[in-house]
């Protein structure tokens, strides 16, 4: 909006409104301050233009307050410099010359009243400063015809000035409504796709640990298929439960056999693993961890990692505490392989199964060539 009054066109086509009705003046054999009226006029618009250029050069450096208050002084100066010059025009010119003088300020009334909605009050006080100037010198030479035209003329346009703005506020309520009513459907998009990723996160969390449930496991070993990406090669999985646990419930209670499984669940969760694996509870007291590009040796190295760690872990129980122990199976793919991951986790099956037998608490490497599952 600014860009537009700060705009000099209509100062310029003011500017030739005024020398040329001069020039006619003079022509008449009148014109006696058509002169001083040019050089006034000229000297306004030199303002005009040095304003319009300051502000189209220094626009971002400013506030846009000051920049308003800049135009509402320019605004009052225009229409002191324009009744200046229609006064002098009025001068000493013969009745007919002074209709076309007049038609001249009703010209450049209509172009303030044209951009009244962008800002009324300094247009419409610039209006003001050129009415009563006019109305001010016909009254000094009585001229009784000039004067109420230049008032009636002046009431039509404030009239409708009063409609355009009116206009513009309503346009700018509707503008207003309708930016509120879009923040209201971005704000409400956002609360959704918050409420849809806080959900799609419940239905793939187990509640109880906190760890990846059997959903987002399935959805993780379909995604991660090292036949179908070479790249994640070697693939290892760690399979592991806890010893003894239907004991321990059975002595202490399942509320302790639920605070024993979050106790895992959160002790896996603060351990640093490497991106793109996953640790997930895969059912009752059994939890896996799926290793793309993790060969057997590491895999085994952060095995014996889970099961000392576990093993510190000091469970609350009524009135004590109490430690338990687990059983881990690991497996391993190596390049060339074409085992899916499913079958995968079945041999680190296997070797928890064996880590029981030969008494718990241990690590054991599935052999893969001793395998017979099939997927």
């Amino acid at each position: 909006m600014l860009d537009e009054l700060f705009s000099i066109w209509p100062h310029v086509i003011a500017m030739a409104g005024i020398c040329l009705t001069a020039a006619f003046t003079i022509w008449n054999g009148g014109g006696s301050y058509a002169a001083p009226a040019v050089t006034v006029a000229y000297a306004h618009l030199l303002f005009r233009w040095a304003g319009g250029q300051w502000y189209y050069r220094r626009a971002k450096r400013q506030n846009p307050t000051f920049w308003m208050n800049f135009f509402i002084i320019s605004a009052l100066t225009s229409g002191t410099a324009w009744g200046a010059s229609i006064t002098l025009l009025l001068r000493g010119t013969s009745p007919s010359d002074r209709y076309l003088i007049l038609t001249i300020a009703c010209v450049i009334i209509q172009s303030a009243t044209a951009r009244a909605f962008m800002a009324p009050l300094p247009l419409i006080g610039q209006t003001c400063i050129l009415i009563v100037q006019i109305v001010g010198v016909s009254l000094y030479h009585g001229d009784w015809i000039i004067a109420p035209a230049a008032i009636l003329f002046a009431g039509f346009q404030l009239g409708h000035m009063r409609s355009l703005i009116r206009f513009r506020l309503r346009q700018l309520q509707v503008e207003a409504e309708k930016d509120a009513l879009l923040q209201e459907i971005a704000r409400t998009n956002e609360e959704l796709r918050l409420a849809n990723e806080r959900l799609q996160k419940t239905a793939l969390t187990d509640v109880l640990t906190g760890l990846f449930n059997r959903r987002a496991l399935d959805r993780y070993m379909e995604a991660n298929d090292p036949r179908q990406n070479a790249e994640l090669l070697p693939y290892s999985v760690i399979l592991f439960d806890v010893d003894h646990f239907k004991p321990f419930n059975d002595t202490y209670g399942h509320q302790a056999g639920d605070a024993c499984l979050a106790a895992i669940g959160a002790a896996l969760r603060a351990m640093p693993l490497p991106p793109g694996h996953m640790v997930a509870r895969y059912g009752g007291e059994e939890f896996v961890m799926i290793l793309p590009r993790t060969d057997a040796t590491a895999a085994l190295t952060l095995a014996e990692t889970i099961r000392e760690k576990l093993s510190t872990l000091e469970i609350p129980v009524p009135e004590a505490s109490a430690r338990i122990t687990v059983s881990l199976g690991v497996s391993s793919l190596g390049p060339g392989s074409t085992d899916t991951p499913l079958r995968l986790v079945r041999r680190a099956d296997t070797a928890l199964y064996r880590a029981k037998q030969l008494g718990r608490n241990r690590v054991e490497q599935e052999d893969a060539a001793a395998t017979t599952i099939e997927a």
